[in-house]
């Protein structure tokens, strides 16, 4: 089966090739670290526990889980790895006790020289990060595997499901799954997982910094004032052209209203300002705003780990990935700080969550773009009432807390007991 894989990965990497040729020389997230992409990660010679998170909101929800085993298991030496640039550079900041890395490319030889070297006593895969290879490797090696915070959305069960002949004894060798609802547990159960109910991690997310304070910084860095200001965060194309329509009918109605667009991934910074001047607008990038602020236009978020800071001065908040089939993004961040939230119809990513804001009044989803400037506008010209509706969704992000103990159990009982 290893071989067959590799085969296939092989052939597959064979008919992009020239495309990769050309993201690897334009682009650095594809070039950076090659080595421990193919496995030439940090040696380890104390005892391990390999986390591996995706990107920078799973290692954000690794946080947490590495907090409480620095206490719990201070002899462990913790290994995160990810898969994107943006990931390990908020990996390498959040934990600076322990190894980080890239995760290796799902190829026998890869996985096998990764885990040679560093020769976890367990690895922890977060969300659902099930690499098929490296799965069949850790149990090749008796290395149990647990998913933590498990998830799988309607549009990728019904991909498992169609190779479910290939993947259900991927499923099957994982020593423990924990599923953020029952939704996701039971698509996990059907592809061959025997999963627990634990929980969505991101509800214990904690806020470790003070969110009045952050306002009032970030209202004066960036000339804001006291005006009423939309923060879109982790918007993906074509949301920003959305945005910057309904920007033009807000001004007419809110006055002082102000824009921040928060771009999902940063090498889109060059289009999304462009689309900005095309809409005859000025163009404030966070990093060029100098002491003299920026008076008017729409300041563009060009630096990554700052956007749950920056809804800390947000009148109002639109989730991105909303308008676009990406499922949406994280909107649990801006409800935590008591902002109201406003998104599309696009959730697939999000959906427990979102109905529980939704259910609390604290979200609203709107079913076109044409309807996005009425539903911002109620919000945005009544600072009061925006307050209010924030303050249904901190209390639903409190209600929701919890999953971080179970998890802990989870890992504990599956994966560390005996050790």
């Amino acid at each position: 089966m290893g071989l067959l894989l590799d085969l296939g990965y092989l052939s597959a990497a064979l008919v992009v090739s020239p495309w990769l040729l050309f993201k690897a020389a334009s682009d650095r997230r594809y070039r950076d670290r090659l080595g421990e992409r193919l496995g030439f990660v940090p040696a380890s010679e104390k005892k391990t526990l390999w986390i591996h998170c995706s990107s920078v909101g799973e290692v954000n929800l690794a946080k947490p889980i590495v907090a409480r085993l620095k206490k719990t298991r201070p002899e462990l030496q913790i290994h995160v790895s990810t898969f994107t640039l943006a990931g390990r550079e908020n990996a390498v900041k959040s934990f600076p006790d322990a190894r980080v890395s890239y995760f290796p490319l799902d190829f026998g030889g890869s996985v096998r020289r990764a885990l040679r070297r560093i020769r976890p006593v367990a690895v922890v895969l977060v969300e659902l990060e099930v690499w098929p290879n490296f799965v069949r490797r850790c149990a090749k090696d008796g290395v149990p595997v647990a998913v933590v915070n498990g998830r799988m959305s309607e549009r990728s069960f019904g991909r498992y499901r169609f190779w479910g002949w290939f993947f259900r004894p991927v499923f099957r060798r994982l020593s423990a799954v924990g599923a953020q609802n029952e939704t996701y547990a039971g698509r996990l159960r059907e592809m061959g997982a025997a999963p627990v109910v634990t929980g969505n991690l991101k509800y214990d997310a904690a806020i470790s910094f003070d969110p009045a304070a952050e306002e009032r910084s970030w209202r004066e860095q960036l000339a804001l004032g006291d005006a009423p200001v939309l923060v879109a965060g982790s918007t993906h194309d074509p949301e920003e052209r959305i945005l910057l329509e309904t920007y033009k009918r807000l001004q007419k109605v809110v006055p002082g209203v102000r824009l921040i667009l928060a771009p999902r991934h940063l090498d889109r910074l060059e289009e999304v300002q462009k689309a900005i001047e095309s809409a005859e607008m000025k163009c404030y990038k966070k990093t060029q705003i100098n002491s003299a602020g920026a008076a008017d236009g729409v300041i563009l978020l060009d630096t990554v780990g700052e956007l749950s800071r920056v809804y800390s001065a947000a009148t109002a908040v639109f989730i991105g990935g909303t308008f676009c089939a990406r499922g949406g993004q994280n909107m649990l961040e801006p409800a935590s700080l008591g902002k109201p939230v406003v998104s599309g119809p696009s959730l697939s990513n999000f959906e427990e969550i979102a109905g529980t804001l939704v259910e609390a009044g604290g979200m609203r989803v709107v079913d076109n773009p044409v309807d996005l400037a009425g539903a911002l506008a109620e919000l945005l010209r009544d600072p009061a009432r925006a307050r209010e509706i924030g303050a249904k969704s901190v209390e639903a992000v409190r209600a929701g807390r919890g999953a971080i103990d179970r998890t802990m159990d989870l890992i504990e009982q599956s994966l560390l007991k005996g050790m």
